[in-house]
């Protein structure tokens, strides 16, 4: 083989390789976004129970009304100042 052909073979060799590897990516990437939407669905299901977990848990530690108002009015004036 001369110069020229080790250079065709070469050239030809990198493209596959290259082809190869995008594709490798992208079947990876395709496969890590249905993961993520699978995850998000399951999570849209079980997100209102958490919540009522979180409260039931508040309520039993008897966090006092002055400050569960207080932590409200803060919450209410950090939305407003951040609303845009």
């Amino acid at each position: 083989m001369d110069a020229e052909q080790q250079v065709g073979v070469l050239l030809l060799e990198a493209a596959v390789l290259m082809v190869v590897g995008m594709g490798v990516v992208f079947g990876f990437l395709m496969v890590l976004v249905f993961a993520v939407q699978a995850m998000s669905r399951l999570l849209k299901h079980s997100g209102p129970a958490a919540t009522t977990a979180a409260v039931a848990t508040t309520q039993s530690a008897a966090v006092p009304a002055a400050v569960v108002a207080a932590i409200s009015v803060a919450i209410e004036h950090h939305q407003k100042q951040n609303k845009g």
